[in-house]
């Protein structure tokens, strides 16, 4: 009898096991940055067939924004399901509230450095993805949306893509005029007031002067209803840029606000938008 048992607990625990790799997984990793000093964490998740080849895959790092984490993007939108038609490996990283960015004041927050320097190299020593920039993509909503088009920017040889999502380009008029817990970490991540360090870290700055030829593709959406005052005018105004320097890129302005619904749907355009081969340069 009680080997029976035992055989059919066998057989579900193979079953189970043979279930479970035809699904996308979601994991849990940390990394120890010497950038902002400590561990930080981070969700990869893994297409349904990794542990079925040897194959690399495309990797997508999906920024949270201001007030976020690294389980934003898992627990209040769609994007395990709609991972599940596509072969894209995605790290959702915890910033805190860096803006993705070298503080000039503040110790250990160097974010960029983080990203740049430390997460990603990381996950491309543990993991099988794609080691080159055809094999990049950064994206990111609000904050994360700036992040992932400061990144495209600065860093072009790292990227094939980027998206933005709600992007908050207007930072530095938030500095000069609003107080709070967000005008706060903003003066960490930028300093008081404009400086060179300012200047290199507008996107809006940046625009005009991008190299057309090497900057990844973008990807810009952007609510029309999105209440947050400025936001709506700033990507209008980086498309405008984008526009005169002959870059590639698409802008979608819809109706919609700053909110969960309006990236859920942007993350599942934008997936479906990565899968066509039009969009590699």
């Amino acid at each position: 009898m009680k080997r029976k048992y035992l055989l059919l607990f066998i057989l579900l625990f193979f079953v189970h096991t043979l279930f479970s790799q035809d699904k996308v997984r979601v994991f849990l990793d940390s990394v120890y940055s010497y950038s902002v000093g400590g561990y930080k964490k981070f969700n990869i998740i893994l297409p349904k067939d990794y542990f079925k080849t040897d194959e690399r895959y495309k990797v997508i790092f999906l920024l949270h924004g201001f007030g976020g984490d690294h389980t934003d993007w898992i627990n209040r939108t769609g994007l395990v399901q709609y991972l599940s038609n596509y072969s894209f490996v995605v790290v959702t990283p915890e910033a805190d509230n860096g803006w993705y960015t070298n503080s000039p004041i503040m110790k250990n927050r160097n974010y960029e450095d983080y990203i740049i320097k430390e997460l990603i190299p990381y996950v491309e020593k543990r993991y099988r993805v794609i080691s080159t920039k055809h094999g990049r993509v950064i994206a990111g909503l609000s904050m994360g949306g700036y992040g992932a088009v400061k990144f495209a920017m600065k860093y072009p040889h790292l990227f094939y893509c980027a998206g933005s999502f709600s992007g908050a380009f207007r930072w530095p008029s938030l500095i000069e005029r609003n107080r709070g817990l967000l005008n706060q970490s903003l003066r960490e991540a930028f300093g008081e007031r404009r400086t060179e360090q300012w200047d290199k870290n507008d996107v809006l700055v940046l625009a005009d002067s991008v190299n057309s030829t090497t900057l990844p593709y973008l990807y810009i959406s952007c609510g029309k209803d999105d209440p947050l005052e400025g936001l709506l005018d700033s990507n209008r105004k980086l498309v405008e840029k984008l526009q005169k320097r002959g870059a590639m890129f698409e802008y979608h302005e819809m109706p919609g606000e700053h909110n969960w619904i309006f990236w859920d749907l942007e993350i599942n355009n934008f997936l479906k938008k990565l899968s066509e081969y039009k969009l590699i340069k």
